[in-house]
């Protein structure tokens, strides 16, 4: 079992955080080839129900100049995440609850999140702006 200061904790200690607050964390990843890519780690909760999450979330383009029908298209081949637009930036977003979360599950989603994230953003923009 876990809950949000294990898994702050977890990143923290095996991760550079670039920004650092009490339910939000910000990691940038090298992930070859010359790209990188940022990915935030928030604690989150559901007002239905009392389970808290740890949301997954990377960021992919701007939507004023994405083709957001085509970029759908392109997550519904991947097995985490959803795509969702926060301002105006489309992210890859995905949340692992914490209730029954062993902190090793919490790397594999991360690191789901982030390759997918990258490679639509690569694919959609043709650049490294996230």
């Amino acid at each position: 079992m876990a809950n949000w200061n294990d898994v702050a904790g977890y990143l923290r200690q095996n991760f550079k955080i670039k920004q650092d607050s009490d339910t939000f964390l910000t990691l940038v990843f090298d992930v070859g080839g010359g790209r990188s890519q940022l990915v935030m780690v928030s604690h989150g909760s559901m007002d239905a129900t009392d389970e808290e999450f740890a949301i997954i979330a990377s960021p992919i383009a701007d939507a004023r100049i994405t083709n957001i029908p085509a970029l759908l298209d392109e997550a519904a081949d991947y097995v985490v995440g959803g795509v969702v637009k926060v301002g105006e930036t489309l992210a890859l977003r995905h949340a692992v609850p914490l209730s029954n979360l062993d902190l090793n599950e919490l790397m594999g989603p991360l690191e789901l999140v982030m390759t997918a994230a990258d490679h639509m953003e690569s694919k959609f923009t043709g650049a490294d702006r996230m």
